[in-house]
């Protein structure tokens, strides 16, 4: 039984690795912040992705791998640096948008 134990251990961990060197291949994806867990087939995705297409590309690959039964996908979009620029250069943008009404609507009452 200990042997049966000892190579669905070693199956998992070749999963993971597999998992693993299918994330690190895609240029899209940041493995630095994104943790694979095996565990009898079933693959575990923790972590934290920039955007969602990078989540859901990351469970993709996972599902692609031989051997995989389930994955479960608890990666969280965090802020990023991509995210917290683009979030950041739409806040100045709408700022210098309302900037110009309110500018617009004073030479209005000017004239």
């Amino acid at each position: 039984m200990e042997e049966n134990n000892q190579s669905v251990k070693i199956n998992d961990e070749i999963i993971r690795q597999k998992v693993m060197d299918g994330l690190h291949r895609d240029p899209g994806i940041d493995t630095t912040k994104i943790e694979v867990q095996v565990k009898n087939g079933e693959v575990v995705l923790k972590g934290r992705t920039d955007t969602e297409n990078e989540k859901m590309l990351s469970e993709k690959i996972a599902r692609s791998v031989e051997g995989v039964s389930k994955v479960e996908n608890h990666l969280h979009i965090g802020l990023g640096l991509v995210h917290a620029l683009t979030s950041i250069a739409a806040h100045i943008q709408g700022d210098i948008i309302k900037n110009d009404d309110d500018d617009d609507d004073d030479d209005e009452k000017k004239s």
